[in-house]
């Protein structure tokens, strides 16, 4: 039986909306990371596509029951895209504008857990012998957004108010999600196919861990803990203290010196669910 323990999301700038959303139903779980808008005035009406995007496929999970996992994305996507074409009404938009977001999604198997995601979401898997299985985001998009960070050195602005820096983004936005390149959830259903899906065997009672990058961060940019670790942390402490933690190790790094990042803070989301 796959249940629910404990879950956290943690807005990166408090000022503004959560771009992330999560959630479980039955014998699955979610969580989901609305890539942050490099445009002005969001398209879709809300403070951000960001938070749109991942709040109307949050909505549609919760509805869905049934199907396989592949087919669940396709469906959520499609319903995404409908709502954002009633919601533009004729309107153009650049490629680089269309709402994106990272999806992962697990449900239980008779051996464990079967996944599927899309985009730099993360899931860290300990089982009751100690084994833990990894899986989840590009292996190099981490390493990526540091290098990149640490290449713009212009200090008058923020990383993300700086105009070679939104331009660079734009750029690598648009080349997302088309033959060839790398794959995102968002409103073409083709999304669903491009999805990477796996399976762990666990033994039970297991943990599985689901993250968006922003929370991923412990482990993967800043080195706090490693993937079982982190899990032994999430039981042990809670995830509220492991969050504290974390915006206690960028707070003492705001300007980014030892780890160079667009943001001070990400919006850090983890869901953490019982495999018995």
């Amino acid at each position: 039986m796959l249940t629910f323990v404990e879950s956290i999301s943690l807005a990166g700038d408090r000022a503004k909306q959560n771009d992330d959303a999560c959630g479980f139903l039955g014998d699955r779980a979610w969580v989901l990371d609305g890539a942050t808008d490099l445009h002005g005035e969001p398209l879709t009406g809300w403070k951000s596509d960001a938070s749109w995007i991942a709040n109307i496929a949050n909505s549609q999970l919760h509805g869905m029951e049934g199907g396989d996992l592949r087919s669940a994305v396709y469906e959520t996507s499609v319903v995404a895209s409908q709502a954002f074409t009633t919601l533009l009404a004729g309107r153009t938009f650049e490629r680089w504008q269309s709402p994106i977001s990272s999806l992962l999604m697990i449900e239980e198997t008779s051996e464990g857990v079967a996944g599927i995601d899309l985009g730099d979401s993360r899931l860290f898997a300990l089982d009751a012998t100690g084994i833990v299985h990894v899986t989840g985001g590009p292996k190099t998009g981490r390493e990526a957004e540091t290098r990149a960070a640490a290449q713009q050195t212009d200090a008058d602005k923020p990383l993300l108010e700086r105009t070679a820096t939104i331009e660079m983004l734009r750029r690598g936005r648009a080349a997302l999600n088309q033959d060839g390149a790398h794959w995102t959830f968002g409103i073409d259903p083709k999304c669903a196919d491009h999805a990477r899906a796996w399976s762990f065997k666990l033994a039970r009672p297991a943990h599985v861990l689901l993250m968006t990058d922003g929370f991923a961060a412990l482990t993967d940019q800043y080195g706090a803990y490693d993937a079982a670790g982190l899990v032994r942390a999430a039981l042990d402490k809670g995830l509220q203290e492991l969050g504290r933690e974390l915006r206690a190790i960028e707070a003492q790094d705001s300007g980014g010196t030892l780890h160079p990042r667009f943001k001070k803070s990400d919006d850090a989301t983890a869901l953490l669910m019982r495999l018995s």
